[in-house]
C-alpha cells in the first residue's frame, strides 16, 4: 500500500499498540492511533472518525488483557474483545478499509504437546481465549478483507517481564520465573516487520507469527541475563505450580510455506538486545 495513505491504529496507548504506532511510523506510513477516548464498544462513534479520517488500513489491537479477564470480568472482555472486534470490521467494511485484527495463542487450549499451526481447530479454555477466539470469528462474518494475527510471549525491553528480569539482576535481587510455562518468545520487532510486510501485501488470512522453537519462562529470563553479563544462578528461582501450568507453540507454518526465514527465538533475543545496546 502507499505509505501516505492512513492507517488506523485502535489501542494506541497499549503495549503493542504503541510499539505498532512507533514501528510503522518509523518505516514512512502515515498512521493515526486512537485509544481509550475512542472506545470500540461505541460504533457510532467508530463510524464517524472513520469517514472523517478515511483510513486504507485498521489494525485492531483495541482489547481487554488476559491478567484483566476473569469469570467476573468476562462480559467486558467480550463486549470488547468480541463485540468490540465486530464494530471495527463494520466500520472497515463502510469506509472500505483493510482490517488487521490482533489476536492470541490463547485461542487454544493451556496445554497442547505438539506445535500448533493455523490449520489447527482453536479450543481456547479460559475466559480471555474465549473472547479472543469470538472477535476472531466476528471479524471473519463480517468482512472478506481481513488478516487475523495469532502470536505468543511478545517481549520489549521497556516494560513486563523483560525489563523487570533486568532490574532484579541490576538492584541485586532475586527473581522468580516459571519452569513450567513453555511457548515461543517472540520480540515486538520480529512481529511488527512481518505487521509492515502484511501491510504492504495485503495479506489476508489467518497467520501465526512466532520465533520458531521454544523454551520456558525460566530459560528464557536464563538467556536474557546470560546475554546481559549477569549470573543466571545468583538472580532467578525456578517456581513452578500444575494449576498453571502452560505449554503452547505457535508454528508460523504459512510464513514458512511462503519461504519466509524465520530466526530461532534466541537468535532474535540476541539480535534484539544487540539492537537495544542491552548486550554485555
Amino acid at each position: 500500500m502507499d505509505k501516505q495513505e492512513i492507517i488506523w491504529v485502535t489501542g494506541a496507548t497499549g503495549f503493542l499498540g504503541s510499539e505498532i504506532c512507533a514501528h510503522l511510523q518509523e518505516a514512512g506510513y502515515n498512521v493515526v492511533g486512537t485509544g481509550s477516548e475512542l472506545s470500540v464498544c461505541e460504533p457510532e462513534r467508530l463510524e464517524a472518525f472513520a469517514t472523517e479520517v478515511m483510513p486504507t488500513a485498521i489494525v485492531n489491537c483495541a482489547g481487554i488483557r488476559r491478567d484483566a479477564t476473569t469469570l467476573n470480568t468476562r462480559i467486558k472482555a467480550y463486549e470488547v474483545n468480541a463485540l468490540g472486534a465486530r464494530n471495527v470490521a463494520l466500520v472497515a467494511n463502510t469506509v472500505g478499509a483493510y482490517l488487521v485484527q490482533i489476536s492470541s495463542d490463547d485461542v487454544y487450549g493451556a496445554i497442547v504437546p505438539e506445535p500448533v499451526n493455523e490449520f489447527d481447530n482453536p479450543h481456547p479454555t479460559t475466559p480471555y481465549g474465549k473472547s479472543k477466539r469470538a472477535g476472531e470469528m466476528m471479524v471473519r462474518n463480517t468482512t472478506d478483507d481481513h488478516l487475523i494475527v495469532r502470536s505468543s510471549w511478545l517481549y520489549h525491553a521497556q516494560s513486563g517481564r523483560f525489563k523487570d528480569i533486568l532490574d532484579a539482576a541490576r538492584e541485586g535481587r532475586t527473581y522468580a520465573a516459571r519452569t513450567d510455562q513453555v511457548a515461543s518468545p517472540t520480540s515486538v520487532d520480529a512481529y511488527c516487520r512481518f505487521l509492515a510486510s502484511a501491510l504492504d501485501k495485503r495479506l489476508t488470512g489467518t497467520f501465526h507469527v512466532a520465533n520458531t522453537g521454544s523454551t520456558s519462562r525460566y530459560g528464557f529470563a536464563q538467556r536474557i541475563l546470560e546475554l546481559a553479563g549477569y549470573d543466571p544462578a545468583a538472580v532467578l528461582v525456578g517456581e513452578e505450580d500444575p494449576k498453571t501450568a502452560e505449554h503452547l507453540v505457535l508454528e508460523s507454518l504459512l510464513l514458512e510455506m511462503a519461504g519466509v526465514d524465520i530466526p530461532a527465538w534466541d537468535a532474535e533475543l540476541a539480535r534484539y538486545m544487540e539492537a537495544q545496546g542491552l548486550l554485555a
